[in-house]
């Protein structure tokens, strides 16, 4: 089955790069999706390990060089004290710049902002003394960041590779993502 799994990889990424798509031009829309990986910093990066989630994504072409985008995604950070996890629903609008001619075929930066709905639980441990146990149990909360995300990235056939520096109180993060794209017709 693995095998399996790992042909058909191939596969698609063998025919997404023979059927390279231009996503950029005027009027021009794709739609796709991916996953993602993050490295939390700051207060986030205090309580949690590292981060993953699927995203979707649209792109629309203001001209050959600038794209509006927006992405809705989940991403959850693992448990880095075996008491504390957290997640985000997050939101983010931005555009892309084509630096095709002053880097290379394929690279663009980018620019997001955005909110990140963020949710924490921590566990609580219970504590024993002379027979009796005390506490115990999970607290929870959440708060809204405002964040910006300035990156770069890399097209290839169907896939985009990205890498952005989120900013904000709370959800400082490294995030690194893999997207599929197709265009709308």
């Amino acid at each position: 089955m693995k095998k399996l799994f790992l042909v058909l990889v191939a596969i698609a990424l063998v025919a997404s790069f023979a059927n390279a798509q231009q996503f950029w031009g005027k009027g021009k829309m794709s739609w796709g999706g991916g996953a993602e990986l993050s490295l939390p910093m700051g207060n986030l990066g205090d309580v949690s390990g590292f981060g993953f989630g699927p995203f979707g994504k649209f792109q629309y072409g203001m001209n050959d060089d600038i794209l509006l985008m927006g992405s809705l995604g989940y991403t959850y950070w693992t448990k880095k004290n075996d008491l504390t996890s957290a997640s985000a629903v997050t939101f983010l609008v931005g555009g892309k710049y084509n630096l095709s001619s002053q880097v290379g075929k394929g690279f663009y930066g980018q620019a997001e902002i955005g909110l990140y709905f963020t949710s924490i639980t921590e566990s609580i441990p219970s504590v024993s003394y002379l027979g009796y146990t005390y506490g115990g149990g999970t607290a929870t909360g959440s708060e809204t960041n405002f964040v910006f995300a300035p990156g770069f990235g890399y097209e290839v056939g169907n896939l985009d590779f990205s890498v952005k520096f989120v900013l904000g109180t709370d959800a400082t993060n490294l995030a690194a993502r893999v997207a599929y794209q197709v265009p709308i017709q």
